[in-house]
């Protein structure tokens, strides 16, 4: 492809400078605007205040895979900040990672023969809809961010014709600080360099290339393995790794049709449920599409599937190592929806960024016009401007943040701070009251607390704490918890019609102030 008249920025360097200054504002705006803590972001928090008490095993009991709020804690003793703003940094840290792998991928994936532009992955990383929440509490930041960097390091360690095997060192490197973050780069590791052995080489390069990335990780693997065998390592939460089954295909397909089974029990007839496992299967399948799909949302695919439909899809054959990479991911992500049903999609992070990375190819394209037979008709022209117009329109629309609706939670958290006695207990269904009333989640409690229909229920039970806090997002459950608790709320908090928090006191069964 030829090289695009006037890029700015120009080159790389340039691109690795634009991308890291505009995501450092983008950053910092939304900091400046402020924000409510997400759910798992307290639960991250109590494991790192766990660890700083009492170390990696009260750390782990809070969460069980705790090297994320580990790391949170160190930010924290090391600038003496709170944990918030220290998990703020780290993710500040994490997001200037992404952008600046994301953008040097974005080179490294062009042969000597291309010219990429600088401009192509700069718009893109930060026009990401999935990077959107920049400041929610999640390990995915740092999950991606050191996953995109150790990719970076495999495909310099395969074309680049230097340093093969200290960026073979690297790759393993930032995909093993990848693990700290998430189990699954555990997977990463070993799938990924198999694309090496599918390549059209000689069978002593295809085993070198193989071998060299995986060099590091096989001793400790096995030494690992054999820690756990002789109980001297606790499995923790490696366990998981066991569930999905990697082992173990029938374990798998166990967990599969325990769920298809509960499916089929709830389908109309019996003719529908003879076909629960696929239906479960292909719901899977298009969830696992879905959560991808969403993640780059419908500009961006619309614009891309432009691209491939104008100019064709055929991408630079470097790319192949990426997509086999994006294709690991997802097998891993489809497992892991089989066995656990949780469909999320900032589990999907990585396949998505990296079908991004294919977009800078097509944005590229776009621009430049080239390989299209109406490169100089209107009907192009039209739609080169429209692309690019979206594009930067989604930059635009990542950069604006409104404040969070939901600040009054803290309001929410003081006034319990100030106005319920130290010592008494309390009970919430959502952990964001527990952290700004400045008490540790009770992980159980709230499980139980979620569905407002089972409140009756558990106000039946033995051993009510003193007080409890609800937040309800409809009036239909502030009727549902009027009617469980019939009695007049401590205090009562509505921001809008739909939103609500109420604070009652148990024991004692009135309502007086404490």
């Amino acid at each position: 492809m030829p090289p695009l008249r006037h890029s700015i920025p120009r080159g790389e360097s340039g691109a690795r400078l634009a991308a890291a200054t505009l995501m450092t504002w983008f950053f910092v705006i939304s900091v400046a605007v402020g924000d409510v803590i997400n759910k798992d972001g307290v639960l991250y928090l109590d494991a790192a205040a766990a660890f700083l008490d009492q170390g990696v095993k009260a750390a782990a009991a809070v969460y069980g895979w705790p090297g994320y709020s580990v790391l949170i804690a160190a930010a924290s003793r090391l600038t003496g900040w709170p944990l918030e703003t220290s998990a703020h940094l780290l993710d500040a840290i994490c997001f200037l990672a992404i952008a600046d792998s994301f953008v040097r991928l974005h080179f490294a994936l062009r042969g000597e023969s291309e010219s990429p532009s600088g401009w192509a992955p700069v718009l893109l990383i930060l026009a990401f809809p999935a990077l959107g929440d920049r400041l929610n509490i999640v390990r995915d930041w740092g999950f991606l961010a050191a996953s995109l960097w150790g990719l970076l390091h495999l495909v310099k360690f395969r074309f680049e014709p230097q340093g093969k095997f200290g960026h073979a060192v690297l790759w393993q490197a930032g995909i093993a600080a990848a693990f700290v973050f998430r189990i699954e780069a555990l997977v990463l590791i070993l799938a990924v360099p198999v694309y090496f052995l599918f390549e059209p080489l000689p069978w002593r390069a295809r085993a070198r290339n193989f071998l060299l990335p995986i060099s590091g990780i096989v001793p400790v693997l096995i030494l690992g393995a054999a820690l756990l065998a002789t109980g001297r390592l606790a499995p923790g939460k490696l366990w998981e790794i066991t569930a999905y089954g990697y082992h173990d295909p029938a374990l798998i397909w166990k967990f599969f049709s325990l769920h298809a089974d509960r499916l089929a029990a709830v389908l109309p007839n019996d003719y529908s449920a003879e076909y629960a496992k696929l239906i479960l299967g292909t719901g899977l399948v298009a969830t696992l599409f879905w959560l991808i799909g969403a993640n780059l949302g419908p500009v961006l695919l619309g614009i891309f599937g432009y691209a491939v439909y104008r100019f064709g899809g055929r991408l630079p054959p470097r790319f192949g190592l990426m997509l086999w990479a994006a294709g690991m991911a997802s097998g891993t992500l489809l497992i892991f929806l089989a066995v656990q049903l949780v469909p999320d999609k900032r589990y999907a992070l990585l396949p998505s960024a990296l079908l991004l990375l294919a977009g800078g190819g097509y944005l590229e394209r776009i621009a430049a016009g080239t390989g299209s037979p109406l490169a100089v008709s209107g009907v192009e022209r039209w739609a080169r401007r429209l692309a690019l117009g979206l594009v930067a329109a989604l930059c635009v629309e990542s950069a604006v943040v409104t404040p969070d609706y939901r600040l009054y939670l803290r309001d929410v958290g003081r006034w319990m701070r100030e106005n319920l006695p130290a010592g008494a207990s309390l009970a919430t269904n959502d952990p964001r009251l527990d952290y700004y009333a400045g008490r540790p989640m009770n992980q159980e409690q709230i499980r139980q607390l979620m569905p407002v229909d089972r409140l009756a229920d558990w106000l039946a039970q033995p051993g009510l704490p003193d007080y409890l806090a609800l937040r309800l997002t409809s009036p239909r459950d502030l009727k549902k918890a009027e009617n469980a608790l019939n009695r007049e709320p401590l205090k009562m908090f509505s921001p809008s019609p739909r939103e609500h928090v109420l604070i009652y006191r148990l024991n004692g069964g009135n309502s007086g102030a404490p």
